[in-house]
């Protein structure tokens, strides 16, 4: 049962609620928006590359997805070393590299007990993940926080960064798994919402990951605490804007709920929470460590949408500071995003090698 923090009695409003009722009618059940059929998982050898194909598996054969396993080698004349132009060697790396992702396959063929395909390519890796996401047509691209260079404490890697500044479906970034090793299964979503369609679309991708794994879901609202500003000053003024915000906590409330019995009438194990702060990006990353969440599920772009750009600024700031996995599922169309494809389309292929190829 959806469970809620209590403030005191929302203010009755006839014309609101009618509103409000009307808007329940006219949603009807919460339909599945983000149709995932092709993962393309994208390693680098790295000891980051497992949890990205285990967390791709959990939403996987939570939504019937096919997994594609992707590494990019960089060519000869790139690679660091003395002897890096020495095509003995590079024959020698390319090999490893076939046999890495010959195991990763058949762990997650056993995992998702489904073949999985390979890819072995060759170029820069940002251009390349840009490329075969396009050929292969994928709905989800997975990627790790960080690569084999390392990583900082919660900042991306550069392959990452490059990769989401073009990305045009929807994106997954993989964090290192705490629990050790075997398969992952989610057991605490968090979704961020703000009053948006856009936003709840998201939902019953995330009530299928959470209904395959046992999961709960915590859905969340956060309201912008108002703070004195230099035209937000006054006395009055200030208690005016306490009054609109507990009006929009109070409603916030109920708009939650409604989405609760939503889920809960769909088996779903559903919390809600309703928070102040001055800072909506920062809450939600204090709330995801807080409450232990395994994986961070929302929309790319939430009320106001910036169609010219891939992800809205709250996605974007949780893309690249949280240190738990994120699902971002891409809320706008394929023609949506038409002229970005223009000035920022895929390469042409370098080269590609079948995983097995000598």
């Amino acid at each position: 049962m959806a469970s809620f923090l209590n403030s005191g009695p929302a203010m009755a409003n006839p014309v609101e609620n009618s509103n409000r009722e009307r808007l329940e009618a006219s949603r009807g059940p919460l339909r599945e928006s983000h149709a995932i059929r092709r993962i393309l998982v994208c390693i680098d050898r790295s000891a980051l590359s497992e949890a990205c194909l285990q967390q791709a598996i959990a939403v996987s054969t939570s939504l019937g997805s096919a997994i594609t396993l992707l590494h990019v080698m960089q060519p000869p004349h790139e690679r660091p070393g003395e002897h890096a132009t020495d095509v003995v060697e590079w024959e020698i790396a390319r090999q490893e590299a076939s046999s890495f992702l010959e195991r990763l396959a058949r762990e997650g063929a056993t995992a998702s007990e489904q073949h999985v395909d390979t890819r072995l390519e060759q170029g820069h890796p940002a251009e390349r993940i840009t490329a075969v996401a396009q050929e292969l047509d994928a709905d989800l691209a997975v990627l790790g926080s960080h690569g084999k260079r390392g990583k900082a404490a919660w900042t991306l890697g550069s392959t990452a960064l490059q990769a989401l500044a073009v990305a045009r479906g929807s994106v997954m970034i993989a964090r290192p798994n705490l629990a050790g090793d075997g398969a992952v299964s989610p057991k605490r979503l968090l979704v961020p919402l703000d009053g948006s369609l856009r936003a709840e679309s998201v939902l019953p991708t995330a009530a299928r990951i959470a209904k395959k794994h046992g999961a709960s879901l915590l859905l969340v609202l956060v309201i912008r605490e108002p703070v004195p500003t230099a035209v937000l000053h006054s006395q009055e003024d200030l208690e005016t804007a306490r009054i609109l915000a507990n009006r929009l906590e109070a409603n916030g409330k109920g708009y939650l709920e409604g989405l609760g019995d939503h889920l809960v009438r769909e088996g779903a194990s559903v919390r809600t929470l309703v928070l102040r702060h001055t800072d909506e990006r920062q809450c939600i990353l204090d709330l995801s460590q807080r409450e232990g969440t395994d994986l961070i599920v929302l929309s790319a772009h939430g009320a106001t949408c910036n169609s010219e750009l891939p992800f809205g600024s709250v996605t974007t700031h949780l893309l690249t500071h949280s240190v738990v996995p994120l699902l971002v599922l891409q809320d706008l169309r394929d023609s949506s995003l038409r002229g970005r494809e223009r000035e920022e389309s895929a390469p042409p292929l370098r080269a590609s090698y079948a995983a097995g190829s000598v």
